[in-house]
């Protein structure tokens, strides 16, 4: 079993924008550039079989390259310490929204339930 997750990679530009907020502080490990991106779905532990039945399915779902924006600012987890900054993507992009439909209906596919 593996502890996964969907996402897909920002453009260079915006990991650069990303990495350029680094608040330098102590205790505080920001990730590199080439590991932000924008996360689709998380799906918590998926046996070898079904990640690579997902795989093929999550690879069959194509889609042209969108601009959308950035907006807002959070943490997880809510309370304590926190271990993820996240920035958000508004109210919902129409082409992240088909996107994120059809990430979910692959989960679906493959008898993963997906978070809502």
């Amino acid at each position: 079993m593996k502890r996964l997750f969907v996402s897909i990679e920002l453009p260079d530009s915006v990991r650069q924008r990303l990495a350029a907020l680094d608040p330098q502080l102590r205790g505080v490990r920001w990730l590199e550039p080439s590991q932000m991106h924008l996360t689709l779905a998380f799906l918590g532990n998926v046996a070898p079989e079904t990640q690579e039945t997902l795989s093929e399915k999550l690879r069959a779902i194509s889609w042209k390259s969108f601009f959308l924006p950035l907006i807002g600012l959070g943490t997880f987890p809510g309370k304590g310490w926190p271990k993820i900054i996240w920035i958000g993507v508004g109210t919902g992009h129409p082409h992240l929204f088909q996107l994120h439909k059809r990430v979910q209906e692959a989960l679906l596919a493959v008898g993963l339930e997906p978070d809502l």
